[in-house]
């Protein structure tokens, strides 16, 4: 009974650090995307492009050509209904031609 918990739980933790590990590359990409719409054609095209890859525009700044975005995406929900929340991952980028 109690090498059954321990797997449990170490099952569950080990989901929760790969699930985690995900969404921060995906939020890593996201920005890199925006990042580069953001340069191409300003903040309205960076969040669009955000939004179209599951992730929020959290920050956008233009500095001349350049570029800077924060992003984040939704954390997995695997232990909402126990009450434990996850951080939202975020990410942020820089494009410009320097």
């Amino acid at each position: 009974m109690l090498m059954a918990l321990v797997l449990t739980v170490s099952g569950t933790v080990c989901w929760a650090i790969v699930a985690m590990t995900t969404a921060g590359q995906r939020a890593a990409v996201s920005a890199d995307l925006a990042g580069l719409a953001a340069a191409q054609s300003g903040c309205e095209a960076a969040a669009a492009v955000a939004s179209a890859n599951a992730a929020r525009l959290d920050r956008c700044a233009l500095e001349g050509v350049d570029a800077s975005v924060v992003v984040s995406v939704d954390a997995p929900a695997m232990l909402g209904p126990l009450g434990f929340t996850l951080p939202r991952p975020s990410a942020s980028a820089r494009a410009g031609p320097r």
